[in-house]
Order: C-alpha cells, then sequence, then structure tokens
C-alpha cells in the first residue's frame, strides 16, 4: 500500500515522495554566438544556445573544422559544463528506452536508467546526486517537483512524462553549482536545461514511424508553417507504444508540442511554448533475484498476484516576452502554467501474500487489521463487514496526485563595454492534492471519513531575487562572474483524519536562504583556459516533512510536532581547464560538494514524539573528463569521436543517528552510487549514410538494505552496454517524392548484456537475505522511416 512511512535520512541515491508539476524556476541569462559566425554557423548555435536572453559569460562557442560548424562550450565559460547538439539528438535510438533524461547518459557524472517502457520510472543522478537534488529545466523553466524536487519517479509518479526528444532542440547541462542565472531551488547537483524545438522561417515538415523488439512502435509527425508576417510556429505529435521488456509493463504515450515565435518589430519578440502529454500503462517492480533466475529476466508477479495500471497526464505553457530597450538595456519577462494529475489503483491478492509456500513479500500489501476504526473522527469504512476480512477488504489502494501551479520571472541585462549585469526575479506559486483510498473492489470508493488513508491539500509559494556580473578583464583574457541570490519558501500542508493521520489540522513553516556564487577563467595560452569556482546552493524539505507532524504519543495522545528544520545546503568548490584547437575540445576539471544540514527524523524516548529536523554531513567529490574530437570532411568521410570519465565518490562525513536509518558512521559510502563513469562513442558520416556507436561503463555500486535507507555489503557488479545506430538518408532523386528519405537500423544493448537496473536487499519468510532488483532491457532491434517534406 501506498504507506506512509517514517522520514527517511535525506539520501542523495533516493527518490524521495510525491513529484508534481515542474514550477521552480529561474530565469535563464545566456550569451550568443559570436558576432562573427557566418550564417551557416549561426543555424548551428541554434541548436544549443538558448533563446532566452543575452546574460552571462559566453555559454557556447562555434568552431569551424573543414567548413563544418562545429558548437562547443566556450572556453571562456567560468563554471563546468558541456552541451548536446541538435543533431544528436535528431539521431537517437527510437527504441522505448530513449528519453530526454536517457539520453544525458553520454555525459560526465550522469547516472541513468528507466525501469519500463517510454519514460516509465526513469531514474537520473548528477554527480550521484538525485533528481530532486538538481535542476531540471525546460526554457529556464524547472521541471522539478515543487513539493517532493523529482522530475520523474517521484512521489510514486511513476510514469509522469513531460519532456520527450522532440519536444527539444539542444542541451545544456551545467555540473554543480553555477550562476544564479542558471541555477534554481534545488541546484545541489546541477542544472540541465532542454531548449525548447523552435520553429523555423521556412514552411515544411516530417512524418515517420519505427518498430521493434517487444511489440514497440512509435508513430510521429510535425510541421512548420515558416514565417509568415512575422509568425513562425511548429506543431508535432507523437504516439509511441511498447509492451516491455518486462511481464505485464506495457505501456503507451501521446505527446503534443506547439512552438510560436512572433516578431512585433526588431526590439520586441514573443514566443509561447506548450507541452502536453499523456501516459498510460503498467508499473514493473523489484522483482526477487531466485524468481528471475528460476523464470528467467522477464519474470514479474502474474496479473492476478498484484498489479498496479498507472496514468498520468501532464501540461505545461511558456509565454515569453522580450524587449530591447536600447541604452543597453534588454528585459525579459516569463510567464508559466501548467497542470500534473496522477493515477493508480493496485491491487494485491490475500490469497497470495508472504508465507511458508510464497516466501516474498508482494507489492501494495493489504493490511491485517482494521487499525484505523475508533479513532475519533477518523474513517468509518469496516473492510471486515463489507468483504469479510480486512485483508479482502483493502485490496485495492487508489492514490492520486494532482498539482497546479504558475510562475513569473522578470530579468534586466545592463550590457557595458567590459561587463554585464542581469537582476531577476521569481516568484512560483503551487497547490498540491494527494490522497490515498482503500477498498475491496474496483472502483474504488473516494469518500472522506469514510475510507481515506489521507487525503491532504498543500501549498509552496517560493520567491527569489538575483544579481550577478560579467567582468571581462585584461583585454578579455580574464573573465569574472559574481552572483548572489535571496531564496524564500512558505509552505503549508492541510490533513484530514484519515487512517495514517489521528488528527486534523495545519502545519505551515517558511525558510530563506542566501545563495553566493563566483566563477573565474583565464587564458593560459592560445586554446588553454583555467577556471575555478564556489557556490552555495540549497534543497528545500519535501513535503513528508510535514505530514509527518500529525503524531500520537507514548499515551495515545493526538498531537502536532511542527518540523525543526533548515534547508540543507552544499558548498562546491570547483577547478579546471579546458584545451581547445580546432576540432579537438579536452575539458579535465575537479570538485568536491560538502552537504550539510542533511534532513533526519528523530525520537523523543519519553514522549516517543517524532521530530523532523537536521543533522550530520557528507561530501561528494570526483573528477571529470571531456574529449571531443571531430575531423570534419576526410578522405573518409566525417568522423567525430568522444570519450567522458567520472570518478564521483560519496560518503558521510559525520556519525549521527536517525530513527528510520539507525546509526549513520562518519566515512560510510552511500548506496546506489557507481564511482567510476565511462561513455565513448564515434560517428561516421558520408554521402548520406550515417553509423553511430557508442557504449557506457557503470562501476559496481553498494544497494540498499530492504526499508533502512542505508548501504548493504552487497553490491551490484559493473557492466558496459554498447549501442549502433546506422542509417541512410536518400533524397528525391533516388525517392521520388520528399526532400528526403531516412531509413534507420538501431540495435540498443548490442551484445544482449544482462544486467540489474536497481536493486536493494530483502529477506524471505524464514529469514533469508536475497536480492530484489529490476531487470535491464536486452538487446533492442528497431526499425524506422522517416520522411520530410
Amino acid at each position: 500500500m501506498q504507506s506512509r512511512r517514517p522520514i527517511r535520512v535525506q539520501r542523495p541515491h533516493r527518490q524521495s515522495p510525491p513529484r508534481a508539476l515542474a514550477l521552480s524556476i529561474c530565469t535563464l541569462a545566456w550569451a550568443c554566438a559570436p558576432a562573427q559566425a557566418q550564417t551557416a554557423v549561426a543555424a548551428a548555435t541554434a541548436a544549443s544556445a538558448p533563446a532566452a536572453g543575452t546574460a552571462g559569460a559566453p555559454q557556447t562557442s562555434v568552431v569551424i573544422v573543414n567548413g563544418v560548424a562545429l558548437v562547443r562550450v566556450s572556453p571562456k565559460a567560468t563554471f563546468s559544463q558541456s552541451v548536446i547538439g541538435e543533431e544528436t539528438i535528431r539521431n537517437l535510438s527510437p527504441a522505448p528506452t530513449t528519453t530526454v533524461q536517457t539520453m544525458l547518459a553520454e555525459q560526465p557524472s550522469v547516472f541513468v536508467y528507466a525501469n519500463g517502457p517510454t519514460g516509465v520510472e526513469t531514474n537520473v543522478y548528477l554527480r550521484s546526486f538525485n533528481s530532486s537534488q538538481f535542476s531540471e529545466t525546460f526554457d529556464g523553466v524547472a521541471l522539478n517537483d515543487l513539493f517532493n524536487g523529482g522530475v520523474t519517479n517521484s512521489a510514486e509518479n511513476r510514469n509522469n512524462v513531460l519532456l520527450i526528444p522532440a519536444n527539444i532542440q539542444g542541451v545544456d547541462l551545467y555540473r554543480g553549482i553555477n550562476n544564479p542565472s542558471v541555477n534554481s531551488y534545488n541546484s545541489l547537483g546541477g542544472t540541465v536545461n532542454f531548449m525548447p524545438r523552435r520553429p523555423g522561417a521556412t514552411a515544411g515538415g516530417d512524418a515517420g514511424a519505427s518498430a521493434g523488439s517487444f511489440g514497440s512502435y512509435d508513430l510521429h509527425a510535425s510541421y512548420d508553417t515558416g514565417d509568415w508576417k512575422g509568425l513562425k510556429q511548429i506543431f508535432a505529435y507523437d504516439h509511441s507504444s511498447s509492451r516491455g521488456w518486462i511481464d505485464h509493463t506495457g505501456d503507451h504515450n501521446n505527446n503534443f508540442y506547439w512552438g510560436a515565435s512572433y516578431d512585433f518589430n526588431a526590439a520586441n519578440h514573443l514566443t509561447n511554448y506548450l507541452l502536453y502529454n499523456n501516459n498510460k500503462g503498467l508499473s514493473p517492480y523489484n522483482m526477487p533475484a531466485p524468481l528471475q533466475q528460476q523464470y528467467g529476466y522477464a519474470y514479474q508477479w502474474p496479473l492476478d498476484y498484484t498489479n498496479a495500471p498507472i496514468k498520468d497526464t501532464n501540461w505545461m505553457d511558456i509565454v515569453d516576452f522580450k524587449s530591447a530597450l536600447g541604452h543597453g538595456l534588454t528585459f525579459q519577462n516569463k510567464f508559466y502554467f501548467g497542470r500534473n494529475e496522477y493515477l493508480r489503483t493496485s491491487y494485491s491478492n490475500p490469497a497470495h501474500q508472504q508465507s511458508a509456500t510464497q516466501p516474498y513479500t508482494l507489492e501494495d500489501t493489504p493490511t491485517g487489521f482494521p487499525f484505523w476504526l475508533g479513532t475519533p473522527g477518523g474513517p468509518t469504512y469496516d473492510p471486515v463487514a463489507t468483504f469479510g476480512s480486512s485483508a479482502a477488504g483493502t485490496a485495492y489502494h487508489f492514490y492520486g496526485y494532482t498539482t497546479t501551479g504558475f510562475g513569473d520571472t522578470p530579468a534586466l541585462t545592463i550590457s557595458l563595454p567590459d561587463n554585464e549585469i542581469v537582476l531577476g526575479a521569481n516568484f512560483t506559486e503551487g497547490k498540491l492534492h494527494s490522497r490515498e483510498y482503500w477498498y475491496g473492489s474496483t472502483p474504488v470508493p473516494q469518500i472522506t471519513g469514510y475510507n481515506n488513508a489521507w487525503d491532504e491539500h498543500d501549498s509552496r509559494s517560493l520567491w527569489s531575487l538575483y544579481a550577478q556580473d560579467t567582468l571581462s578583464l585584461l583585454g578579455g583574457d580574464l573573465q569574472l562572474t559574481p552572483g548572489v541570490k535571496f531564496m524564500h519558501a512558505q509552505t503549508s500542508d492541510n490533513d484530514v483524519v484519515g487512517i495514517y493521520y489521528p488528527l486534523a489540522g495545519t502545519v505551515s513553516d517558511s525558510e530563506h536562504f542566501v545563495s553566493p556564487t563566483l566563477g573565474a577563467n583565464y587564458k593560459l595560452a592560445e586554446g588553454l583556459h583555467v577556471y575555478a569556482s564556489y557556490g552555495k546552493n540549497i534543497k528545500l524539505p519535501d513535503i513528508s516533512a510535514y505530514y509527518g507532524a500529525f503524531q500520537s504519543d507514548a499515551n495515545g495522545n493526538n498531537t502536532i510536532v511542527p518540523p525543526q528544520v533548515q534547508p540543507e545546503y552544499v558548498q562546491d568548490y570547483e577547478v579546471g581547464a579546458r584545451y581547445m584547437v580546432d576540432g579537438l575540445s579536452l575539458t579535465l576539471n575537479g570538485y568536491r560538494e560538502n552537504f550539510t544540514n542533511t534532513f533526519i527524523t528523530k525520537t523523543d524516548p519519553v514522549t516517543q514524539l517524532s521530530t523532523f529536523t537536521n543533522g550530520g554531513s557528507s561530501r561528494y567529490q570526483g573528477v571529470e573528463m571531456q574529449l571531443l574530437g571531430d575531423l570534419g570532411a576526410t578522405a573518409i568521410g566525417h568522423v567525430s569521436a568522444y570519450f567522458n570519465y567520472a570518478h564521483n565518490q560519496a560518503k558521510f562525513t559525520s556519525s549521527f543517528n536517525s530513527d528510520f536509518a539507525g546509526a549513520v558512521t562518519a566515512g560510510q559510502p552511500l548506496a546506489g552510487v557507481p564511482q567510476n563513469l565511462v561513455s565513448i562513442g564515434a560517428v561516421w558520416k558520408s554521402q548520406g549514410w550515417r553509423v553511430d556507436l557508442n557504449s557506457r561503463y557503470v562501476g559496481k555500486q553498494y544497494i540498499d538494505q530492504a526499508y533502512a535507507g542505508l548501504p548493504s555489503a552487497t553490491t551490484l557488479g559493473a557492466y558496459a552496454v554498447a549501442n549502433l545506430g546506422i542509417s541512410d538518408t536518400l533524397r528525391p532523386v533516388a525517392t521520388g517524392f520528399g526532400k528526403s528519405v531516412k531509413l534507420s537500423l538501431n540495435l540498443d544493448n548490442l551484445f544482449n548484456r544482462r544486467y540489474l537496473n536497481t536493486a536493494f536487499t530483502d529477506t524471505d519468510f524464514s529469514g533469508n537475505s536475497f536480492v530484489r532488483g529490476v531487470s535491464a532491457p536486452p538487446r533492442m532491434i528497431t526499425g524506422s522511416v522517416d520522411v520530410a517534406f
């Protein structure tokens, strides 16, 4: 069941409860491509340089190698970052495992996997921080849940998908703390900005289809209206479906995208991006390894044992106005709003619960005793009287999670001869309705005061002010980017009496924090730059810190224990060097992030009341290397390659006690954190042909003990996965219609490597320890055809 478990130590490798609509924000301020870039180069730059403003140190630069425009991180950038261009995105594998998160795996310090097809249970980590501890943004608007921090698979929102690769035109990935115009409210590990797919000036479109392993297929189409009296629009639709590589995990996804821009005149511009996504399927489960070994990697509980149909509907709209006021002044304002609704009705058969003959616990276990009956003002549902037993009467659980929100973020950029100042602000308001109801049949009635496990209404208001400067000194050889941001949050949780709530009431709290940043970059020699940076940012408490305040003490008295907590925060120190010459780019950097004010729960031994508070600290440190090489056009065709390596280490640096996790010891590593990540790839292109070959290596990782949140001695072994893509783009002379026809064949997990995405240790009915895990996808073969017109 969707139980209200005790609050655990906030761990960087674990997803925290409920997931909401993308609502936190900081206005992004960017640099344009170099003025000397030619028209062809400008088109390439558009794939990786967002249209949101002009502030800050140069983010990207353009290099021409044998007539080919290459977009790279600017050698003058003062923080650690990397980019993914549009060409890479348009040539991703159409396999059902490809999402906007899994495509990040080619970047340093990114560990990501999907437990199901078309985005189901996608988990992503940056420098060992989970998705609730770094920001993912779309055109500068954060996709992070306002109440629980995560983006995907947070708060049991297992198939919360908003973005797909077809919606985006490029990615800027900032590792670590960045300047205040880029980072957001929970940007501990960094910020990933997905840049919108923008409408073009020429009318045209494309349509395509793919089909492959496990009954997977995709249908998609888009149309660009071209420039009509200053108005440009693009419309896109995508439908994908798969029965999944694990039994009973079928899923399908529908996505609609609309992008529009209008030029009032040379100084005033308006853009709008609308996203709508609907996902429906069945949940994958962590399965006992002995059953996987007995029945195969694809085995999952039969549907008459347990199942959980899931449905998520998510949309967001961003309206962006930008005006050049003259005299070096540029004003920009973004208004955004949206909604997310996740619905799940799970079933767990009382006849197949853990026993001597079926030794493993099932998901969403029904309760054996109606412990809530007799609670003053509490639920009156009697499962025994209605269905004959408590287990039969609580076999179905409905869980709903609905968020709505809106926000606004203005920014003023002041461009001076040797520096650029950005003054910005943000206000974001969100509402959450989280509820769960139990019953013995479906549809589950949703009657507050009768069968509600909980029914809560929450609100959170965020606002921030920031200022940053970009100074160019010593003839442009020295770049400095000082900045500061003030952040404030007001949170309220209102609960009625429920199965998990002995009393009704409201808990409120506020937090504030000052976040300073400083970056510096110095040119040592032609093509060689060194940089260093410092930053400080926070993680706000999840809403679970507030709903855990409703308790009963040792004498059975109901009471509210407000959280006594300050935001978690990180201090980040970075040093690095970049060497760029022609098509070669080498970046090497080291970082240390000191994590302080870890969220924990402590219980008074006399009153037995628990308090959510701060305690303990940890350290994240590592080394990252990125090598990019592009030879441009050669005698054998266009050849490019990349090699990335990251060593990430995350350990507790103090000893403390938490009720849920127990004793935490200084020096103890965090589970779910592979210390070594390697990605390598090469691309060959010639006369319409393209071959992509890439591989990633994930080092061993410790796994959690069930229900404890602390690492066991058990590890998941290291593994390497290779992928191959081959395509041929035919022009009209060969096809007789359209601008081009592209035929593709993709083989993901080329050598059929078998491994587990994620796992934890558990005990069976007899007390024997075993591992539960989710099988990673085996080899997948996908063929596709795309027609441009």
